[in-house]
Parts: structure tokens; sequence; C-alpha cells
């Protein structure tokens, strides 16, 4: 089906190509064709009908079929992964070839230009522009080849298009006339009118005040002033009608029994959905809510404070927010703020009042907290004396772990070791793996397999890991050493960068660099910014103020420099 909006992007596309050429080829989208199918080679088998000893047995299985017809064995295109430039040019582009590719061309074209006179032919195409008051453009139609497909330009104001499959008339911008004569659908657009007609689909606006079509299944209304919504179709629909709503999918009407999806509501009054498994209700004003799910036959319905809820495991009953019970198969759970909470299941229970809280696990461990004071004991055990003292210990792995806030912490075990005073003082052990120490936030030595490191921060680091080491004198020196690299400052007069094929070093306005190449060492030296040399393998050069007087040989090409004109003097000048 054609909607408007389309018509007119493709009838302003095709007023934009009456004064641009198109492009060239046949194939609109540039596709290459596969080769044509390999000769069938002939069988190797002998004229007695028994392959070659040896030969592999490429036969059917009794009763099968092979899939490939004799003779029509596939093949690839001699490259397959050739991309046509023409296709190459549009892949990524958002290019409509029904608007911007020209039919009828042929391989030449002749064109004629005389002053405000344009025009163009190749094959069966043909442009002609009379500028501004004229323009045409001729080709055969798409649908219909060996009939015209003719586009005219009248001043800039009035399109006119005639083809087999086209018949558009436009008096820009105020009447639209256009016509599909392929699929039978017309648009008409006379200012704010809008008919469209289309086998089994039908569109009328008055814009902006009015809305409305029809399709073979449902159809839409829109009448902004009135804030109304209509639309349907075989999938469900939307209405809209000020603040009363309806969404439905199934159906092609708002009813419960038949839609399958269905939401509605008077905002913010009221709101009601429903669908194959479960369905709401919601009255703000009330504060109700309700809900049910037929999956797990549970449900929820509350008034105002009033909370009742059902599963198929527990039932609640809440009087918000002071009283909360929930109850089950060998359970009960029961809340009175700020009085009391009691709860137990068939393992373990709990009781919380305002002095102290008291419960038992389903594994035997027990908890109790008052004020001051908390104690726990089970497969761990810990100890808390006002809120700055804990003891916590793991026997199982042999933990033991203390703090007392903000000063004093200690962690032991069969692996580790870590005691901190703070903030002066802190060891951190991992036997046989790694030790470190603090004396103040600011001085750190650390130990490991690998290596050690110190630290006085934020100004001196030092240490080694592996191959690596470095160090650090911030802001004046640093030095970097890796296995086949190495990199020093001493800022801001020397600078060192140095690996297995290169080393560059500047000290003051003295720069040298070396390079190992296959066939020897190239290396220069520049004191900035007098003089300048170098050597190469096969040469060497030097330059005064850059070239103010200066001389290059390689190999035999010799080259001097006056004035910084280079002057070749023997040899042919490199490519």
């Amino acid at each position: 089906m054609s909607r408007p909006g389309a018509h007119v992007a493709r009838v302003l596309g095709l007023a934009i190509v009456l004064g641009a050429a198109g492009a060239r080829a046949q194939d609109p989208f540039g596709g290459a064709l596969p080769e044509p199918p390999s000769k069938p080679q002939p069988s190797a088998t002998p004229r007695g009908g028994e392959p070659p000893p040896g030969t592999p047995d490429v036969r059917p299985a009794a009763g099968g079929d092979t899939t490939l017809p004799e003779g029509n064995e596939p093949s690839l295109p001699r490259s397959p992964l050739r991309v046509p430039a023409r296709l190459r040019s549009r892949i990524g582009t958002n290019a409509m070839p029904s608007l911007e590719l020209d039919l009828g061309r042929a391989k030449e074209t002749e064109r004629s230009f005389y002053g405000l006179w344009y025009s163009e032919r190749s094959g069966d195409y043909s442009l002609k522009l009379a500028f501004p008051v004229w323009g045409e453009r001729k080709m055969p139609s798409r649908g219909a080849p060996q009939k015209p497909d003719r586009a005219s330009l009248y001043g800039g104001l009035y399109y006119n298009r005639r083809s087999a499959d086209r018949a558009d008339d436009i008096l820009f911008p105020l009447v639209w006339n256009l016509r599909d004569l392929k699929l039978g659908a017309r648009t008409t657009i006379v200012g704010p009118v809008v008919n469209r007609r289309a086998p089994g689909e039908s569109d009328d606006w008055l814009a902006p005040l009015y809305f409305t079509g029809r399709r073979k299944v449902g159809g839409y209304t829109v009448i902004p002033p009135l804030l109304t919504v209509l639309s349907s179709s075989a999938r469900g629909g939307f209405d809209l009608v000020g603040p009363a709503f309806c969404s439905w999918r199934g159906g092609q009407s708002c009813d419960t029994r038949t839609a399958q999806d269905l939401d509605l509501g008077v905002a913010p009054l009221y709101f009601y959905g429903q669908n194959e498994t479960s369905k709401y209700e919601v009255i703000p004003p009330l504060l109700h809510y309700y809900s049910y799910d037929d999956r797990d036959r549970s449900w929820v319905n509350v008034w105002g404070p009033l909370w009742r809820q059902h599963s198929e495991q527990r039932e609640y009953l809440h009087l918000l927010p002071f009283y909360w019970s929930i109850w089950g198969k060998q359970e009960r759970h029961t809340t009175l703020l700020p009085f009391f909470h009691h709860g137990y299941d068939e393992k373990s229970w709990l009781h919380v009042n305002p002095l102290f809280l008291l419960a038992k696990g389903a594994e035997g461990e027990s908890t109790f907290i008052t004020w001051g004071y908390a104690r726990y004991r089970g497969r761990t055990e810990l100890d808390m004396i006002t809120p700055l003292y804990w003891h916590y210990r793991d026997p199982t792995i042999g933990l033991d772990q203390k703090l007392l806030f903000p000063f004093l912490y200690s962690r032991t075990s069969p692996r580790e070791s870590s005691q901190v005073f703070f903030p002066f003082w802190g060891r951190f052990e991992r036997y046989g793996v790694s030790r470190s120490t603090w004396v103040t936030p600011f001085i750190q030595h650390r130990t490991d397999l690998r290596g050690w490191e110190t630290n006085i921060h934020p100004i001196v680091y030092l240490g080694r890991s592996g191959h690596q080491s470095h160090t650090v004198v911030a802001p004046f020196f640093w030095d970097f050493v890796g296995r086949e690299s190495r990199a020093t400052v001493g800022f801001p007069v020397y600078w060192r960068f140095s690996d297995r094929d290169e080393v560059s070093q500047l000290v003051g306005n003295v720069y040298y660099h070396e390079s190992k190449l296959k066939n020897g060492l190239d290396w220069e030296i520049h004191v900035f910014p007098f003089f300048t040399y170098g050597e190469t393998p096969d040469g060497h050069w030097w330059n005064v103020l850059y070239g103010l007087a200066g001389y290059t040989r390689r190999g035999d090409h010799v080259q001097v420099r006056t004035l910084w004109v280079p002057i070749t003097v023997s040899g042919e000048e490199a490519p």
C-alpha cells in the first residue's frame, strides 16, 4: 500500500532528478551474475562399468538418491569475493533506486549547452532544461519499458509526470494529485485537506482538526481538539477519549469478553487490566489495589491500610504500618510495631523487642543482641562489646580477627598475619608469599616472590619485579628498566630512551639517536640549532643551521646545500 508521505517524498525526489545526471549501469544494484556451471568432466570409469582399483565409491546407498542431477554440478564465480564497483559505491547509503537511477541510457551521452539552455541525450534517455522556466526528463517506464516516462517542471511551481506507473500533478505548494497506476492508488492534497484512496484503504484528513482512515481490517480516527484517538486492527487497538482510554490485543474492539490482553481506565480515578493468566484493578481515590494470577491461584487485595494476600504457600494479613502477620504450614510471623516481632518455622525461631534480639537458626546457631553487647555462636563465633570492639573467629580455618576501632586491628590465620596500629604502623604478611610494612601512611616497604618495593609517598619510589625495576625521585629523576628497554629522565636536562633496536638521548641542547638496521648502524647527533651530523650504512651527512651549508652522501649520490638549496653533485637523485 502507498502512503501520502511516501508519495510526496517520491515526487520531490523526481523533481530533483530533472536537474541531475543519473547512473549509467543497466543493473541498478550492480550485482555480478554467477558464472555458468562448469562443463561436466568425463567419468574415469572404464567402459566395462567398474572404476579403477582404489577409486572411492561415490555411488548413493541402496534406495537413496544423489542430491545433484548429472551435469548440473554447482560452480563458483571466477572471483567469488569481488564486489562490483557499482555495488560498492552504494553499500552503506540510503539511496532509492526507484528515484535516483535513470533508465534507457546508452554508453555514450550527447550534451548541449547554450546559456540558459541545457540538453542531454543518451539512448532512450533525454533531459532538457530551459532555466528557470521549464525542464523535462524522458526515459522508459519502469513497469513497461515500451512506454515513455515523462516528467516536466514549469516555472518551479507546476510538476507533471506521466508514465506506465505514475500520473502525478503538483501545483506547489497548494495542490498535489498523485496516482499510482500500478497499485490503483490516488492521493489528493488541497491545502489542509487530504483524500487518499487505494484498494481496500481510504484516508481523509482536515489538518490539524480531523484525521480518519479505514483499512481492510480496522482503521483510525484522530480528533486533536477533542483529545480523541480511535484505532484498531486485526491484532488489537487503542482508544482515547479525554481521560478515558482502552488498549487491547486480540479482537477488533475494547471488549473484556474477546480481547486477549486489555488495559482500560479513566485517569486518574480508575484502572483495570487483564490477560489470559492475570487481572488487576486500581482505584487511587479509595487506595484500592487488586490483582489475581491464575497460574498459581494467588491474589492481593488492598483497601487503604488493610492488606490481604494469598498464595499456595502463605497467607498475609497486614494493617499498615503497625500490624504484620504471615502464616503458613508450620510457620508463623507476627510483628506489632514498635513492641515486638516473633516468628518461627520448623527448625528456627526469632524474637525481637526494644530490649534485645534472640534467635536460633536451622543449623543450631544462636544469636543474642542487646544494647552494648552482641554474641553469635555457630560455625563461626562473634563477640561485640560496644560498637568499638569486635572479635571474630572461624575455627574451621583457624582465623582470629580483632578490631578496636579506630586504632588497633589484628588478623591471624595459618596462612597470614596482619597487624595495624593506625595511623603509625602496619604489617601485612602472607607466609612465604609477600610481606608489606607501613610506617605512617607515607613510608611503605613490600617484598614478594618476584621482587621488592620501597616507597616514600609522594616523592621516592624504588623497586624491582622480575626483570623490571624502577627508581623515581619526583619530580627530578625517573628510571624504568625492563628486559629489553630502559627509560631515564633527569628533568629537565637529561632524557634517554633505549630498547634492543634504538637509542634516543637528549642532554641539554644535544640530541643523539641511533638505530640498528639489517645492513648496519644508522646514527645522528644534533647540537641545536647549530650543527647536525649523521652516518648511515651507505654514507654520511652534515648540516650547519639546518641547511645553510650541508653535505650528504648515500652510495654514489652526493648532494651539497648552500643557503638551504640542495644541489646534486654526482649520482642520480633518489626517487
